[in-house]
């Protein structure tokens, strides 16, 4: 009997069923290799989405519903990347489980999403257990094809390559600077004191300066020192010149030998009053100069003075006093500054044997050169002289080789 509606009317016949719905979510699961750790355990990814992981190996069945921090592993070649979202365990029998992420926005979602769009869109490809550069950019033959750099580009490629060169260059030579300055430099322990050139007094016996007078006019005591066996010893001003404390003052404490006073004249030149050792004065006159530097940092080169002469007895320890004379003009205002000073020996003078060994085969070469030259010279112009002969002789017709052999027939 047929069904009719309380209206008295007909309802419409029954359409097809409505589809099931989707008991799942709208993220789809991804192949993407990687690895799970829950609880301690390593598990093999089946599948991985944004919301939730696939997991199979031997499962703990006491975690099913657990919620806790697991640990996502991607394996790139040569590194790892490790995700760690909160996922509540839902496990489905002894050898698969579920993670379901209950902060699918935590931390980890920016980076996940990036790893999972990367793998959808080729950039990323599996090979095995890894994660490699997907294979957009590689031709057929697998071969990566290198992309076309823009005129900045290279430009810039090229301007860092100087760069490189350079900074590279600057290294090797502050390197050498440094190898040299360690190998072939030495310093010497004393420092010099700038001077006017002239003579300088010294103490006669230790005391202390009782009496300082630099404006004293020639016979005129100078200075006077009290001695320490009691007594005044007073020196009179020797000439009329300028007179210079060398670093002391009245009631300054000095020592036997100890210099007190420069004398020069007014428009003296500045000089190094020095201590050396002995056991460097033959690489310092072998070097011809040694190296000067002052406090304000002007460096420059002195020689030693032409009145030097090397004591003839003594020990390597002992120091000479010498004077060096500067290779540029001192200002008066330098006077009574110190200064370091170093003796540098030459880099190449152990190899002068080898270099003159040298030399003495090219010269050798040469002459040899030049006596073959002139043994073949009177060879080669009488047989051009034969050959023009000819020439002559048989002007407009062709020469055999027969003619020119047999020149001296004709």
């Amino acid at each position: 009997m047929s069904q009719t509606s309380p209206s008295g009317t007909t309802p419409p016949p029954a359409g097809p069923a409505p589809a099931p719905h989707h008991v799942g979510n709208e993220y789809p699961l991804l192949d993407i290799p990687f690895n799970a750790v829950v609880d301690g355990r390593r598990y093999a990814g089946e599948g991985l989405s944004l919301v939730e992981a696939r997991l199979s190996g031997l499962v703990d069945r006491t975690l099913d519903g657990a919620e806790q921090v697991v640990r996502l592993v991607f394996d790139f070649p040569g590194f790892q990347l490790v995700l760690t979202p909160d996922a509540r365990v839902s496990v489905e029998d002894s050898a698969s489980a579920a993670l379901y992420f209950t902060d699918p926005t935590g931390e980890h979602h920016a980076q996940l999403r990036k790893v999972l769009n990367d793998y959808i869109s080729g950039d990323l490809t599996s090979a095995g257990s890894l994660i490699r550069s997907g294979s957009l950019a590689q031709t057929k033959n697998g071969k990566p094809v290198a992309p076309r750099r823009g005129v900045m580009q290279r430009l810039r490629a090229g301007v860092a390559s100087v760069g490189v060169l350079a900074l590279t260059a600057a290294l090797i030579l502050m390197a050498a600077a440094l190898l040299h300055t360690r190998l072939f430099t030495t310093d010497i322990a004393t420092p010099g004191r700038v001077v006017p050139q002239g003579q300088t007094l010294r103490a006669t016996a230790d005391g202390q300066l009782s009496y300082l007078d630099t404006g004293a006019a020639q016979g005129e005591v100078l200075y006077a020192v009290d001695t320490v066996g009691g007594e005044t010893l007073s020196v009179a001003m020797p000439c009329d010149c300028v007179a210079t404390p060398v670093s002391v003052a009245e009631g300054s404490t000095v020592l036997a030998g100890e210099p007190l006073v420069a004398l020069a004249d007014a428009e003296a030149p500045m000089v190094i009053e020095a201590s050396l050792p002995q056991e460097l004065l033959f690489e310092i006159q072998r070097a011809g100069t040694v190296a000067v530097e002052l406090p304000d940092g002007q460096s420059f080169d002195a020689r030693l003075d032409g009145s030097f002469r090397v004591p003839g007895v003594g020990s390597a320890g002992d120091a000479v006093a010498a004077t060096l004379v500067p290779d540029v003009a001192l200002a008066s205002e330098a006077a009574g500054q110190v200064a370091a000073l170093s003796v540098s020996r030459d880099a190449i003078a152990p190899l002068a044997p080898v270099l003159e060994a040298g030399r003495a085969a090219g010269r050798q070469g040469e002459r040899l050169f030049g006596a073959a030259q002139a043994a073949t010279q009177p060879a080669l112009s009488a047989a051009w002289g034969r050959v023009s002969g000819l020439w002559d002789r048989n002007s407009g017709e062709t020469l055999s080789s027969n003619d020119i052999q047999s020149g001296d027939d004709q």
